[in-house]
């Protein structure tokens, strides 16, 4: 990594150090810079990045993680956007994608509980218990998610409009 990097600093050392992280660019086939952060912050359950089983892998890492750990990987996310991304880099662009992966994420969890309400419906005994008892972890983790999110908008919201007060100054 070392002579790869050498002549870069600031947020282009950032940003290759995250993507490298991240396993590469997007466009070699890596998660990019936003799999960087998850490696460093631990999030990717919350992110949904690595459950790789789509709608029901989402709702399933959540019911799994449970609301107190979602609220901790979610804590380390907004951290790392207000953190890293805004204060240090200024990249509005790249929390806002952060964000709108978030949003997708809540949407993939809710669409899943759905789902698995409709299986509930159907099951008998202790299927039946075990998907209600993963259906209520997982709506109290998207309940934590959507007020990360709604922490997650207001930083970034408030950020840029502080950058364009600068700019107008």
């Amino acid at each position: 990594m070392g002579s790869n990097f050498a002549r870069l600093n600031g947020a282009a050392l950032t940003s290759a150090c995250l993507a490298y992280l991240g396993g590469g660019a997007i466009a070699a086939g890596g998660a990019g810079m936003l799999g960087g952060i998850i490696v460093i912050v631990g999030g990717g359950a919350v992110l949904g990045i690595g459950v790789g089983a789509g709608v029901g892998g989402a709702v399933g890492a959540v019911g799994v993680l449970g609301k107190k750990n979602t609220i901790i990987q979610s804590a380390k996310l907004l951290t790392s956007v207000r953190e890293i991304f805004l204060n240090d880099e200024h990249d509005v662009e790249f929390s806002n994608t952060v964000y709108e992966q978030y949003l997708q994420n809540i949407t993939d969890i809710e669409k899943g509980l759905v789902e698995l309400r409709l299986k509930k419906d159907v099951a008998k005994g202790k299927e039946k218990k075990e998907i209600a008892e993963m259906i209520k972890r997982a709506e109290e983790s998207v309940e934590a998610m959507k007020i990360a999110r709604e922490s997650m908008f207001k930083y970034n919201s408030s950020f840029a409009e502080g950058l364009e007060t600068q700019e107008k100054e």
